[in-house]
């Protein structure tokens, strides 16, 4: 009888197969991660933008409610900011007071563009609703009322 003394390696390490494996996975993760990320960063961009409009609209209004500077207010919505302002329109506007929102530039606008708020009364010259897209095609609208009330 013939016994083979068959010793068993305690060798420490990866393979090749096991560490290919391990950086398969990681690639994939990271790339879904990625992607999850970037969504929710447009996501996030448009709901800042919404907001920011929609505190804009609301200072307009309550300054021209107020009676604040005995003038009209109003916000315009440019393609890369939106203004508040002080005046009967944006071309005639008192440059001395300008504050803006930037809006990033893969948020795209459409609707009215120009908000005006009457004094003392707060009612808006021109309703109409304001429309936000961001480049994963999310939707988010701005109604506002010729009472100057503010939905979205």
């Amino acid at each position: 009888m013939v016994y083979h003394n068959f010793k068993i390696k305690n060798e420490k390490g990866f393979s090749l197969v096991e560490l290919i494996l391990v950086l398969g996975i990681s690639a994939l993760l990271l790339s879904v991660s990625d992607s999850i990320y970037k969504n929710f960063k447009k996501n996030n961009n448009l709901n800042i933008v919404v907001n920011g409009t929609v505190e804009a609209l609301r200072y307009a209004s309550s300054s021209a409610l107020s009676n604040k500077g005995d003038s009209r207010w109003g916000v315009k919505i440019n393609p890369t900011e939106v203004v508040i302002f002080k005046g009967d329109s944006y071309v005639n506007r008192d440059v001395s007071f300008k504050e803006s929102i930037s809006i990033q530039s893969d948020i795209k606008t459409s609707g009215i563009n120009e908000i005006i708020f009457e004094k003392s009364t707060g009612v808006t010259l021109t309703p109409g609703i304001i429309t936000f897209t961001n480049s994963n095609n999310e939707v988010k609208n701005l109604n506002i009322n010729a009472k100057g009330t503010i939905t979205y």
